[in-house]
């Protein structure tokens, strides 16, 4: 490789580094185009199904019974074809991103794409040839955070239930609102009914306050986690080596691998929320 390459550079031949680094350019390259294929493919079949399901939903509204309309409220159907389809959409990129069973399905399909889950597993499998048995503590860290990652989605779920419920409510009333404002301004009812959607905004942004707060606790620990695991990984490798240091080919494969653990687990927390408020 190319550390070896500069290490023992009087022993190589010249003409062998720029091979290496011509062949670094390319393959990074590569990497980008089938990233962005990855993207547009992702993001294009979301779009697909966001209009597809609008249209159900739409064709739906259109054809319900009189029974039906009253356990559906106008605000549930609106949310449905505009919140719910949105989240539906950007879920689809994210389940791009996390299961590698679709995108080797993808792959057998033509479309050369990676997932971030295979890359994690890849780089695991690499750093145990690099480091050995080191690269287990910093996998040890990884499973700590799980349960904190599975308290925050389930957090995250009923947070998101709690909004769903309060927003179907407030569209709900502004809906009657709307469709009553003759009599509303008859009776002078607008200073009530502004109070009663107003309690009902509170209580919806507060439960988004607390759905915010709760992403970026999660968020910061995921953006940590990389570095602390790194740390971890480095300091093992150092105290249970003969040399006691690191030496440089080890050291730069092990941030090359690292850093491709760094996409997993930053798009990570970020695919949690879309594939919970799908769910």
């Amino acid at each position: 490789n190319l550390i070896s390459f500069t290490q023992n550079r009087k022993t190589q031949r010249e003409w062998n580094g720029y091979v290496l680094a011509c062949s670094f350019f390319v393959v990074a390259m590569l990497k980008t185009c089938l990233y962005q294929y990855h993207f547009h493919v992702s993001m294009t079949l979301g779009m697909r199904i966001k209009n597809a399901v609008i249209a159900a939903v739409y064709k739906k509204a259109l054809t319900i019974s009189n029974e039906a309309k009253k356990e559906s409220t106008v605000g549930e159907i609106v949310n449905l074809m505009s919140v719910d389809c949105q989240r539906i959409q950007d879920a689809t990129g994210s389940i791009f991103l996390v299961s590698s069973r679709l995108i080797l399905h993808v792959f057998f399909q033509l479309f050369p794409s990676f997932s971030p889950a295979l890359s994690l597993f890849l780089a695991l499998y690499m750093l145990w040839g690099t480091l050995g048995p080191s690269s287990m503590a910093g996998l040890g860290v990884l499973v700590l955070l799980m349960p904190i990652n599975a308290w925050a989605a389930y957090k995250q779920r009923a947070y998101q239930m709690q909004q769903m419920k309060t927003k179907d409510e407030r569209i709900k009333i502004m809906n009657e609102v709307l469709n009553g404002i003759k009599v509303l301004k008859l009776y002078a009812w607008e200073e009530s009914f502004q109070s009663k959607i107003t309690d009902i905004r509170n209580q919806e942004l507060i439960t988004l306050k607390k759905t915010a707060y709760l992403v970026a606790v999660t968020m910061f620990v995921w953006t940590c986690a990389p570095y602390v695991v790194q740390l971890v990984s480095f300091g093992t490798y150092i105290a249970a080596s003969d040399i006691g240091y690191l030496d440089p080919a080890t050291a730069f494969v092990s941030f090359t691998l690292f850093s491709i653990l760094n996409q997993p687990m930053t798009f990570l927390p970020m695919a949690i929320p879309f594939l919970i408020q799908v769910c």
